[in-house]
């Protein structure tokens, strides 16, 4: 095995680790069966929060598994066991890395920079927070499909003038022409009724779809959140990180610096999912891999890449998939 060549695949790969609503019953099932020890990764899990997070991912049942303070510790788990597969098999070792919101979590865990322990705590507690921060049915989330960053803000803009006490704002960049909205529920509401009037003009998207989310994300109802959360930040020993990462809230690529602040205002902000795969791509990215439950990412990074390999890990087959690329670029 040549060392240039190592270093080279070493180089080029980012990995991605996904965020809130890629959870399934039986995602950890080919983890259990394929690599049984990493049991012990959701028996620590499970410790650290007092809670079967192994159960909850093999058998659900889904309403539990779908709570936002269930999802986030799971899907952390499940992304995080995935990635010391890697590790552990194929000496995996990415010179990138980056997350969807939660995701970003996942990331900081698989470089380095906390613990299992103090990542599944705190993401269980930002889940419970998130969950409770809003009154159920006065926030709404929802994706709009075919129009452009700037036509979604000049939508968002005009659903929310003349509203008293009712706003609406991008919160997910998520790929060209599909972002994220989130506000109060009457806001998205007057979005998705200039959405479906014939007259809308410019501003009339290709597609208007509600989301089945249990609070309004990354936006500015999610402030007393990120408020209560810093106590919990600030008690995390922060290690340092054995690769980079492009952060939600500018995409800006940091292997250190203070991570209080970007995680905290990251709960209130938009996710700039679209500007973090593009600067890791100008960093040098030739290959992207996902890793963790369902091919989200993977789906959205397609579609604003080009000559970028794109890999995902949430199968056995994915794995062989991989393993055979690694190989072949290391003999």
């Amino acid at each position: 095995m040549g060392s240039h060549a190592d270093s080279t695949v070493k180089k080029s790969i980012a990995a991605v680790f996904p965020g809130q609503a890629s959870q399934y019953v039986g995602m950890s099932k080919v983890l259990y069966d394929q690599f049984p020890w990493t049991k012990q990764i959701y028996e620590e899990a499970s410790d650290s929060i007092k809670e079967n997070v192994f159960k909850l991912c093999s058998e659900g049942p889904e309403d539990t598994l779908q709570l936002t303070q269930n999802q986030q510790p799971c899907i952390l788990t499940t992304s995080y066991a995935w990635f010391q597969v890697l590790k552990k098999n194929l000496g995996f070792d990415p010179f990138a890395g980056a997350g969807h919101s939660l995701g970003e979590y996942s990331a900081l865990l698989a470089a380095g920079a906390m613990t299992l322990t103090e990542a599944v705590k705190l993401v269980r507690t930002r889940g419970e927070l998130m969950q409770n921060a809003v009154p159920k049915g006065k926030g709404k989330m929802a994706a709009i499909l075919g129009l452009s960053d700037d036509k979604v803000k000049a939508l968002c803009k005009k659903a929310t003038e003349d509203a008293i006490h009712s706003f609406v704002v991008p919160a997910n960049f998520n790929a060209p022409s599909q972002v994220v909205i989130s506000g109060h529920a009457a806001a998205v509401d007057r979005v998705q009724a200039i959405a479906i009037d014939p007259d809308a003009g410019e501003l009339k998207p290709r597609k208007f779809i509600p989301l089945n989310v249990s609070a309004p994300f990354h936006c500015a109802l999610m402030k007393p959140v990120a408020e209560e959360f810093e106590p919990h930040l600030l008690a995390v020993k922060w290690g340092p990180r054995a690769f980079s990462i492009a952060h939600n809230v500018d995409g800006k690529i940091r292997k250190e610096g203070e991570l209080n602040t970007l995680l905290k205002d990251q709960i209130a902000n938009p996710v700039l999912w679209t500007t973090c795969v593009s600067n890791l791509v100008e960093h040098g990215t030739q290959v992207f891999i996902e890793l963790g439950p369902n091919k989200v990412l993977t789906g959205l990074i397609k579609r604003m890449t080009e000559n970028i390999a794109l890999f995902s890990m949430d199968s056995f087959e994915d794995f062989k998939k991989f393993e055979t690329y690694i190989k072949e670029g290391q003999s």
